[in-house]
């Protein structure tokens, strides 16, 4: 799809309006809790709190997939809306400053339901490794009440994550949003957002994939499952099947990216110093993205998707502080 140009905002990305809070722990404890190193699992209120009260939280910072790769968007000087809920307390206010502060339009809904703002305790382990426990609180109450058009209307991409899928009202949103944007020709990109999530809503991820989305990002575990193999060659073959652009991450391995006949590999860069990998898919898009708005060129697009990922999984959480 040809990206429609002199729109009023470049992109508008739709996601869950999460705090993350960073703690570092021992794989002990991660053992001890039975949690999946590695994993993101869906907790209510009373876990998350627990969790955040037995570690030590030393960073904590407006998050959420989409909203991390609109933040980066944002940076490099390109016109980015968000959307997104969260409630009216203090961690819901928290994440309106973090994008204020990052002049990211925000459309957001406020609420004074009796659902805390989502919060992301994450664990980050010795080796760097990030595993996740997600309280969406609030912000899985989206409904198409509270998704501006006008604002998809006048966006040259529309930015979704899959985390979106667990609840029936966020998709039906999501289902609305993708209807404006194909209408109103704009760009539909897609994150994947994990393994998990395609686990429980391949069908329609594939559907999705097919019909609507013009680009996706997947690491090599999401888009293997996505396509139920084991080799990541039969998985490209797929991704080659459908006019689509589809950037797969390979972590050390470099990315992948795949249009058509055309694939493009690039190589990953050196790291000094491995310190958190959050948020180094969600950096990963937001850098190809923003090249993507500015010259389509994909290998230039894969390029800048490293350097960002590279810069990020240096330092503890998902945003850079300029």
């Amino acid at each position: 799809m040809v990206m429609l140009k002199k729109k009023k905002y470049d992109i508008v990305g739709i996601g869950n309006a999460i705090i993350d809070l960073i703690a570092e722990v021992d794989d002990s404890y991660l053992k001890k809790n039975t949690i999946t190193k590695g994993s993101m699992s869906l907790v209510d209120y009373e876990v998350a709190n627990r969790i955040g009260n037995e570690v030590n939280i030393i960073k904590n910072i407006s998050g959420g997939s989409v909203a991390n790769s609109i933040v980066s968007i944002a940076q490099q000087n390109l016109k980015t809306a968000f959307i997104g809920k969260v409630n009216q307390d203090l961690l819901g206010e928290k994440f309106a400053q973090g994008l204020k502060k990052e002049k990211v339009e925000f459309k957001i809904t406020k609420s004074s339901s009796n659902k805390y703002t989502a919060r992301c305790v994450i664990l980050v382990s010795k080796d760097a490794e990030r595993t996740m426990n997600t309280y969406l609180g609030i912000s899985q109450e989206l409904t198409e009440e509270d998704i501006d058009l006008s604002i998809i209307e006048n966006s040259s991409i529309l930015y979704l994550e899959g985390y979106l899928w667990d609840l029936d009202n966020a998709k039906k949103a999501i289902k609305k949003s993708i209807a404006t944007a194909k209408k109103s020709k704009t760009m539909v990109a897609f994150s994947i957002s994990d393994a998990f999530c395609v686990d429980r809503f391949r069908e329609e991820f594939i559907d999705l994939i097919n019909n609507s989305a013009d680009l996706i990002f997947a690491n090599e575990s999401e888009i293997k499952s996505l396509y139920e193999t084991n080799e990541l060659d039969i998985a490209i073959k797929k991704c080659q099947g459908n006019d689509k652009i589809f950037a797969i991450t390979l972590g050390d391995k470099g990315v992948r990216i795949i249009h058509k006949d055309e694939i493009v590999n690039i190589n990953a860069e050196n790291i000094d110093k491995l310190v958190d990998t959050t948020g180094a898919g969600d950096l990963f898009a937001g850098g190809f993205l923003a090249e993507y708005i500015r010259s389509q060129s994909l290998e230039r697009c894969g390029k800048e998707g490293i350097k960002f990922a590279s810069k990020i999984i240096q330092q503890f959480g998902a945003r850079f502080e300029l």
